[in-house]
């Protein structure tokens, strides 16, 4: 696998970390709530992009949720990082 390849599958890893779902009223919250964000760290065109676009395009059947792929290219996948983190 390219470096390329192993920062955006992390940075996707980093992206679906799920955050505790509150209770309300003795019910769980059904999470997520809105479109979920696949973050990608290089800008649209390259390989990391048609492969975050080609997940996105399959993630909903399992999940119920739609996916936005967020391009975020610059300084190697830091900028895509820090807004993640």
């Amino acid at each position: 696998m390219t470096k390329r390849l192993v920062v955006a599958l992390l940075l996707a890893g980093v992206g679906f970390a799920a955050h505790p779902a509150h209770a309300q009223g003795g019910s769980a919250a059904k999470y997520p709530d809105r479109p979920i964000r696949l973050v990608v760290g290089f800008p649209p065109g390259g390989a990391t992009d048609i492969l975050a676009r080609i997940l996105s395009q399959h993630m909903p059947e399992s999940i119920g949720q739609p996916v936005v792929v967020d391009n975020r290219g610059g300084a190697s996948g830091t900028i895509a990082a820090a807004m993640v983190a």
